[in-house]
C-alpha cells in the first residue's frame, strides 16, 4: 500500500528554506529514490511541510538510509530527529 509520510518543521522561514535547498540540490544530483511517487514542499504559516508519498513503507525506510540523505542532512545542519514524519496511508496520487 502507498504511503504519504510528512515533515513538518516551524521556524525562520529563510532558515529553513536554505536548508531544503541544500538537501534538495544534493538529492536532485541523484537518480528518484526507488518507490517514490511524488514529493512537494511548501511553505506554512510557521515554516514548512514537505510531503513524499512512496510505494510502501519499505521504500520510505530505504530511502531515509540512504548515505547520500544522511550526509545531505548533515551538510544542511539538520540533525534527523528534524526530519522525522508523519505516516498516513494514501487513497489516491493523481500526476500529470
Amino acid at each position: 500500500m502507498a504511503i504519504a509520510r510528512i515533515i513538518s518543521r516551524e521556524g525562520d522561514q529563510q532558515e529553513l528554506e536554505r536548508q531544503y535547498g541544500i538537501v534538495s540540490d544534493r538529492m536532485n544530483e541523484l537518480p528518484l529514490a526507488d518507490g517514490m511517487k511524488a514529493h512537494i514542499a511548501l511553505r506554512t504559516e510557521n515554516g514548512m511541510q514537505i510531503i513524499n508519498v512512496w510505494e510502501s513503507e519499505q521504500h520510505a525506510d530505504a530511502a531515509m538510509e540512504r548515505p547520500e540523505f544522511q550526509e545531505a542532512l548533515r551538510e544542511a545542519g539538520i540533525s534527523f530527529a528534524d526530519v522525522q514524519p508523519k505516516q498516513h496511508d494514501v487513497l489516491n496520487v493523481r500526476t500529470s
